[in-house]
C-alpha cells in the first residue's frame, strides 16, 4: 500500500462580519500568491421565473467590460500581469474570482470590482 502524505496543518481563519458575510482566509506564507474567491448566495435559484438563467448571463459578461473600460482592455490588463479573473453561476452561488500575484492584487480587485 502505497504511503499517504498528509498535508500540512493550514493557518485558516474565519470571520462573520457585522453584516453577515463570512470570511475565510488559508494563509501560505511561501506563496506570494493572491486568490480571492467571492461566494454569494444567490444563482440561478434566485432568477426570475420570466428570466431563467439570468445568473448564467451575468456571470458570461461580468467581464466583458464596463463603462470605463472594454472588454479587452480588462482581457489586457489580466494577461499582462500573469493574472486570472472569472466568475460563475450555479444552482444556488454566483462566484467572482480572481488569482494574482500579491503586488498586483489591488488592481485586480478594482478590475473585479
Amino acid at each position: 500500500m502505497p504511503n499517504i502524505i498528509l498535508k500540512q496543518q493550514q493557518n485558516i481563519h474565519r470571520t462573520v462580519l457585522d453584516n453577515g458575510i463570512v470570511v475565510i482566509v488559508v494563509e501560505n506564507a511561501a506563496a506570494d500568491i493572491i486568490a480571492s474567491r467571492l461566494f454569494l448566495r444567490a444563482g440561478s435559484q434566485c432568477d426570475p421565473p420570466n428570466q431563467a438563467g439570468l445568473s448564467h448571463l451575468v456571470s458570461a459578461v461580468i467581464t466583458k467590460g464596463t463603462q470605463e473600460l472594454s472588454s479587452i482592455d480588462i482581457a489586457e490588463r489580466v494577461e499582462s500581469m500573469g493574472a486570472q479573473l472569472g466568475a460563475d453561476a450555479a444552482n444556488d452561488y454566483f462566484l467572482l474570482s480572481l488569482k494574482t500575484v500579491a503586488a498586483d492584487w489591488f488592481e485586480m480587485l478594482q478590475l473585479a470590482g
